[in-house]
């Protein structure tokens, strides 16, 4: 954090153009707020690229000056702040933070939105107009602080139009000037120096060829010419130990295929394989035809001719019936079953029987690399039951009504619990900061508030990832509100604890073996469910 922003945490030092946007404020009036003269309730959206964070500090800065700036101001109550990283503006579907605080403003939890600026909030138009639209109209108003808007003002319309236009014009033409810069570097015969296996660069760009490694690729195309599959190569591969660019073993079919289909390992190179067909969704596509292609012959040494790179390229397309990318469909469980061994998720797989099992990734390219067994989504559903059972004790069978208002509560307020625990966490931070930075003016030791600081921002660190995959799943909380809502006889409720159903509650599911789970709960807390077998070895 810089010193600055210390300073400015530590003296409540408040940007006066933004005081005196928000001085002018209908704070008692009625059609705004429910009652007067109750405070106003405050947001601030934050979003970073990846890219800006490097450039201009972390997000977690940001996050803490709005906090303390909304706390600072005696005349608010503070919500919350809410961010989003490395996240596109032109797309808010992916911005799970903004799509939390529009949901909690429409539900009436939200007077006022403070946001640095309108390309910070969204640089989609339509988007900006619909949104702040929608809110306006149930009496919240949004400042955008660079601007100088204030949407309770009626006189700011046209202008927020306008400025909303160019928010938008400014993202196309920012993916302009980028097509514009590659087209000239393709056109100059320029070629992007992407690592891989088989090549090094020397300090001119040069590539020299890594022989330890080219014998890899030239044993992986040996090997296809002479009948063996992909995922056979791969097993060869982890078998004899054979590491791949980041220098690790796990091989698998489609790691083949990349050595097996790179024309660079001839020499030449075709830039431009994919492309962008609109700055608004950043959707790469295969480039089949949307735009020119550059190809450059005997650009470097080759580790494979041409003539055997062809002669695969011709087996690879008769075993191929279509050339379109498989959409990978999404299930209750994906990407949050995560193998204790190895660390990789597991994926479903569905047997010719008809039943479904999960099965660890990192397993599934070979049982050298992790000897996990697959587990039945039976199973599953049945250890995540007993989680239940165990999270909620007897309520379930000997108090249904009980039970199904514990689990609606839960629901309902999984979110203020969820931003509660987030924002006490950042006040513990933004104290021990001002205490560290205190330290260092009065000349003082800083050794154990810096290691205070850093346990806070490594329990921080933990929870974050945490609240991304909670706030990923308001659907499924939804789902789940709806269903209890509707139960009709709450001796059923049984009935309805399935894995859609449960998932609602379930942030992870640590797998210690097909028979021993953690469960992690939204609201942190930890159950261990199944028991050890002694039979099951890893």
């Amino acid at each position: 954090m810089s010193n600055a922003l210390l300073d400015a945490v530590a003296t409540n030092n408040i940007n006066p153009g933004l005081d005196q946007m928000v001085s002018v404020l209908p704070m008692s009036d009625k059609n705004n707020f429910d009652q007067a003269p109750r405070k106003p309730r405050v947001a601030s959206y934050c979003r970073v690229s990846t890219e800006e964070e490097i450039q201009l500090g972390s997000l977690e800065n940001q996050v803490i000056h709005y906090t303390n700036y909304i706390r600072s101001n005696k005349e608010w109550q503070f919500v919350g702040v809410f961010s989003d990283r490395g996240k596109s503006g032109t797309k808010t579907g992916s911005r799970t933070g903004f799509n939390r605080m529009i949901r909690r403003a429409m539900a009436g939890e939200i007077d006022i939105i403070l946001c640095k600026s309108i390309s910070r909030f969204a640089r989609n138009v339509l988007d900006t107009l619909n949104i702040v639209k929608s809110l306006s109209e149930k009496g919240i108003t949004v400042i955008f602080e660079k601007e100088a808007i204030n949407t309770s003002k009626m006189s700011s319309s046209i202008l927020l139009t306008v400025l909303a236009l160019f928010a938008e014009e400014e993202s196309r033409s920012i993916s302009e000037n980028i097509e514009w810069s590659l087209v000239k570097r393709f056109e100059n015969g320029e070629v992007r120096a992407v690592k891989i296996l088989g090549y090094d660069f020397d300090k001119d760009k040069e590539w020299i060829v890594v022989e330890s490694e080219a014998v890899i690729v030239r044993e992986a195309y040996r090997l296809f010419l002479e009948g063996k599959s992909m995922s056979e190569i791969a097993e060869i591969f982890i078998e004899r130990g054979y590491r791949k660019k980041n220098g690790r073993i796990d091989w698998d079919g489609s790691g083949v295929r990349g050595l097996l289909t790179n024309e660079r390992y001839t020499g030449d190179v075709l830039s431009r394989k994919t492309c962008t067909l609109d700055f608004r969704s950043h959707e790469s596509v295969v480039n089949d035809g949307h735009k020119p292609q550059y190809y450059i012959e005997n650009h470097h040494e080759g580790i494979i001719s041409k003539e055997d790179f062809q002669r695969v390229q011709d087996i690879l397309a008769n075993n191929v019936s279509s050339g379109k990318r498989v959409k990978h469909k999404t299930y209750p469980l994906s990407k949050r079953l995560k193998c204790t061994n190895c660390g990789a998720n597991f994926h479903r797989q569905e047997n010719p029987n008809g039943k479904v099992d999960w099965i660890c990734s990192t397993s599934k390219k070979s049982k050298k690399l992790c000897k996990m067994k697959s587990i039945s989504e039976e199973q599953i559903e049945k250890l995540l039951k007993e989680g239940f059972y165990k999270r909620y004790g007897d309520n379930i069978t000997t108090d249904g009504n009980r039970f199904k208002k514990q689990l609606m509560k839960e629901l309902m307020n999984a979110e203020a619990a969820r931003d509660r625990e987030q924002n006490l966490l950042r006040v513990k931070l933004e104290k021990i900061l001002i205490e560290e930075n205190k330290a260092v003016i009065d000349g003082l030791e800083t050794g154990p508030i810096k290691e205070k600081r850093i346990a806070i921002e490594n329990q921080i660190a933990e929870r974050a990832a945490d609240w991304e995959l909670f706030d990923r799943d308001e659907t499924f909380r939804r789902k789940a509100l709806d269903k209890l809502k509707d139960l009709q006889s709450v001796q059923s409720i049984n009935r309805i604890l399935d894995i859609s159903f449960m998932r609602a509650w379930v942030i992870r599911i640590i797998v210690e073996s097909p028979y021993l789970f953690t469960v992690k709960w939204i609201d942190g807390s930890k159950t261990v469910v199944g028991q050890f077998r002694r039979r099951y070895i890893l």
